[in-house]
């Protein structure tokens, strides 16, 4: 039976951690736990404690919505699944306690740690790079905190990748591992990850007593084009709920575009004195597959594959990404790189979105229109571009 027609659901808190999550239904068994640091929930009230366990059960029921739930703990703010649930046209759940009840443990909500002003959520890639080195331009230091596991593949490029740069970068780092078997995945699992990484983060830097976190922005307005984590409304509304458990912080979007990210950090490069595009972690390539996409490039675009780093394969969305931003925003390692290269990278990212047309939808308009604006700097190294995007 497809997870979407189940009914009912059972979830179980761990004796041993609060923040360890167990969902069992018809279709199976998912689990949801922060494993390190063993402090994890320190310094948060006990309120935001309780918040952070509900966000993990709107994270586990993300996929189906069953309509009724029961739980083996007292179960806080039902407000926050009844949102997720009516966003989605369905009715906000029953919730019931199982015989046996666990009272979780209410972890220290006085530790304090050094203060920082503000946490970013840290991926290793492109956006989060930027986002950092924002700050840093701006005289301040901020606290790197990386969700290891939150995605489904990439996970261990992304950490080494996350906590290289921090250290390059003399920036605080703070590395929390989830034990993700959520089953939220896909498109899907913006129904409810943003929030989820967010609060995560807040909770995490809770001793730090931060004013601030900072997370990917690109949000809307529009429920037929965005989640429920990436509604606007949603998070005015989850911020006052941030503060309702006594957290005095504000989660910030920051979206500086897509292709525009790649020149602010080449402007950023110059000004800090630093390296930052070469350390980003975007490349959606497996490790076995990025030899053999790289290869291509290494023949047709040698200059370009040179100055790209071995992390990158060249191919992917997020590889394409990087290189047209470099080459239009004048990426200085790229000042030697020929016209001719320039024409077969744009005709050759024509020549893949034809041949990848499912990637159609991950395409921004920036993308595209940076894109065609490259293009259109007719018959670069003798060769006519295309002027007009493939439909």
């Amino acid at each position: 039976m497809p997870r979407s027609e189940q009914l009912s659901a059972q979830i179980m808190v761990s004796e041993k951690n609060p923040f360890d999550l167990s969902m069992r239904d018809a279709s199976g068994k998912y689990r949801l736990a922060f494993e390190e640091p063993m402090t994890f929930g320190q310094g948060a009230t006990e309120e935001t404690q309780n918040l952070m366990r509900t966000m993990m059960v709107a994270h586990l029921l993300g996929p189906k919505l069953p309509e009724k739930i029961s739980t083996n703990f007292d179960f806080h703010f039902p407000e926050l699944l009844g949102a997720l649930y009516e966003y989605y046209g369905k009715k906000k759940p029953r919730i019931l306690k199982l015989d046996e009840q666990i009272n979780p443990e209410v972890r220290d909500q006085e530790m304090i740690q050094e203060r920082y002003d503000q946490a970013t959520s840290h991926s290793g890639g492109l956006d989060s790079a930027y986002r950092i080195a924002e700050l840093l331009a701006q005289g301040k230091k901020p606290l790197a905190v990386h969700l290891k596991n939150l995605n489904a593949k990439g996970n261990y490029r992304e950490s080494i990748a996350s906590e290289e740069q921090c250290q390059k970068w003399k920036v605080p780092y703070l590395s929390v591992r989830l034990r993700n078997n959520s089953g939220s995945s896909g498109f899907d699992t913006m129904r409810t990850r943003d929030l989820l990484l967010a609060l995560t983060v807040a909770v995490a830097a809770a001793p730090n007593q931060i004013k601030r976190v900072l997370i990917e922005g690109g949000m809307g307005t529009d429920p037929s084009q965005y989640h429920f984590s990436e509604q606007i409304d949603v998070w005015v509304w989850f911020n006052k709920l941030l503060k309702d458990t006594g957290m005095d912080v504000e989660v910030v979007g920051i979206d500086p575009g897509d292709i525009e990210t790649i020149g602010e950090i080449i402007g950023l490069e110059k000004k800090l004195g630093i390296s930052i595009l070469p350390m980003v972690q975007n490349c959606f390539s497996a490790s076995f597959q990025l030899p053999n996409n790289r290869r291509k490039w290494e023949i047709e675009t040698p200059s370009i594959a040179k100055q790209s780093s071995e992390h990158w394969c060249g191919s992917c969305l997020k590889c394409r990404r990087m290189t047209l931003g470099r080459i239009y925003y004048g990426d200085p390692r790229f000042k030697n790189i020929s016209k001719r290269e320039i024409a077969y990278f744009v005709q050759d990212t024509y020549r893949w979105m034809k041949l990848y047309p499912h990637n159609a939808d991950l395409l921004s308009e920036s993308f595209l229109s940076h894109l065609a604006a490259l293009g259109n700097r007719s018959a670069i190294g003798g060769l006519r571009l295309r002027k007009k995007t493939p439909r």
